[in-house]
């Protein structure tokens, strides 16, 4: 038996999980009241249940159908998170005790972060040491064409929605979650996700575009910012906005308020067309895109 592990950063199942899964985050420490506060109104403003959760397990019940109905060997998918329950170590084991022989590991995370998606090809890589299980790691997917694909449909139609007059100004903003300047991990990512945005933009045949990030700290993380290039490309002239987060297949509460609220905010302000290419999420062409990708890796075995 095959096992694929889907894994995320992390999925509360309940608006009572989301300090628990902070407090995680914050390994033991307790999460302050004024910051609680305000993650947890993020998570109740959509209205939604968490969205990774709900599309990471969706995502995961189609590829084990559609693997099962491609391949002549028995595919097991099992979702893992880093700071909420099931952890990559539960479901390693939970998947060894069903037979697995051979464990696959993959991220939402198309952009390979050491400390995000990374960590979970790190952790059972470690867990297989001294086993008979093979490991494989299905990293730098960045620019796999069946997935460039999915974004690029998602770009372009987004990019039509704006006025016609618009469009001949218009930027797409390709955002991803700023990290830290550390070199030997960020120029890594920033590379990836820069090379990912140009791929995208040339499948979609956008002339302008520009990857940015989000949710930065402070000096010393990368940048420019989203909303810092939003001002400066409308004061040279752009008179609309797309945005398209690259960091995750689906959804995350951080990015939906950041580009879906804030961002349309400012593009309300600044006076310009504003539209947000949708995540890929668990759609019929991403499970596709997906089940291609890990067919591919299986296949080599």
């Amino acid at each position: 038996m095959i096992a694929v592990i889907y894994y995320a950063y992390g999925a509360p199942k309940s608006i009572d999980d989301v300090q628990p899964y902070f407090n995680h985050i914050l390994n033991g420490r307790p999460v302050p009241p004024q910051m609680l506060e305000g993650i947890e109104e993020a998570f109740k403003k959509s209205g939604f249940p968490d969205f990774i959760r709900s599309s990471t397990e969706r995502i995961a019940n189609a590829l084990q159908t559609t693997l099962n109905s491609k391949l002549d060997k028995e595919i097991r998918l099992y979702n893992a998170y880093k700071h909420t329950a099931p952890f990559v170590e539960d479901v390693y084991n939970e998947a060894v005790q069903a037979g697995a022989g051979t464990i696959v590991t993959l991220s939402v995370n198309p952009i390979l972060s050491v400390s995000g998606g990374g960590a979970v090809h790190t952790e059972v890589a470690e867990l297989v040491k001294g086993s008979n299980i093979r490991h494989i790691a299905i990293d730098n997917w960045h620019l796999d064409e069946g997935i460039i694909n999915v974004y690029a449909e998602r770009v372009r139609r987004a990019f039509n929605w704006l006025p016609v007059e618009a469009q001949k100004s218009a930027y797409v903003l390709f955002t991803a979650h700023s990290q830290p300047i550390v070199p030997e991990r960020s120029e890594f990512y920033a590379k990836q996700f820069e090379e990912l945005a140009a791929a995208i933009a040339k499948k979609a045949n956008i002339e302008r575009f520009q990857p940015v990030y989000r949710s930065g700290k402070s000096e010393g993380w990368l940048a420019p910012n989203v909303k810092d290039a939003m001002k400066s490309l409308q004061a040279e002239g752009a008179e609309g906005f797309v945005t398209c987060e690259l960091l995750s297949v689906s959804a995350d509460v951080e990015s939906y308020s950041e580009i879906n609220e804030e961002c349309r905010k400012l593009a309300t302000e600044l006076n310009v067309s504003f539209a947000t290419s949708e995540f890929l999420g668990d759609s019929f062409d991403t499970v596709m895109a997906l089940t291609a990708l890990i067919e591919k890796h299986i296949q080599a075995i």
